[in-house]
């Protein structure tokens, strides 16, 4: 999915009847790519300004003895970050923002919202309802594809694969594999050579 930035709206939105009352959608959190994608916090406001908040923030790192820890993994590049105060940088923004969210009606049903919105030199001009899309939600999903899974290992081709694989059918196929690559690089090599030196 790669990264993004969260924008609030506190404009009035147009919502689908379906899922009007299911979120505080004054205070929820959209997602957009056309900012600049890195977790970054944004609030189109009442007076139709596109707002950027930035947070102070200190960044407490892990001393050398707590980087011997097995359970502090390479990536873990911070111990804390403590958040501090919020300051809000009114942006003179020219050009349109798609912002969306993918959220949930129940177990079964989740939903797509997505919008546009138009600024011109630093003003909100409109906020245009682009799609509301209903598909089917996660929990039936993950039903659906452990029944999947279920019928899979009912088949033959599936058992014949399990004993296969415990008498090496992976590595057979795994070294004819590396010997068709080994082949091909060296014959590849040899059409070079007569490309170089014969034509």
């Amino acid at each position: 999915m790669g990264m993004y930035d969260s924008i609030q709206v506190k404009k009035d939105l147009e919502i689908p009847e379906e899922v009007k009352n299911l979120y505080d959608w004054k205070n929820h959190n959209f997602q957009t790519k056309d900012l600049d994608n890195c977790l970054s916090d944004y609030i189109i406001n009442e007076y139709n300004e596109l707002v950027e908040v930035i947070i102070d923030r200190k960044y407490i790192p892990y001393t050398e003895e707590e980087r011997k820890n097995p359970d502090i993994k390479p990536w873990n590049l911070w111990k804390d970050v403590i958040e501090g105060e919020k300051t809000y940088n009114i942006l003179n923004y020219h050009g349109t923002i798609n912002f969306y969210t993918y959220e949930s009606i129940d177990d079964d049903t989740d939903f797509w919202l997505d919008y546009k919105a138009y600024f011109i030199y630093g003003k909100l001009d409109k906020i245009e309802f682009l799609e509301f899309k209903k598909d089917s939600g996660r929990k039936s999903n993950n039903e659906k594809f452990f029944q999947e899974l279920e019928k899979e290992k009912k088949t033959f081709w599936y058992n014949f694969k399990k004993i296969a694989n415990f008498l090496g059918w992976k590595w057979f196929w795994k070294n004819v594999d590396w010997g068709i690559y080994k082949l091909s690089n060296f014959l590849n090599c040899i059409r070079t050579f007569i490309i170089r030196n014969l034509f």
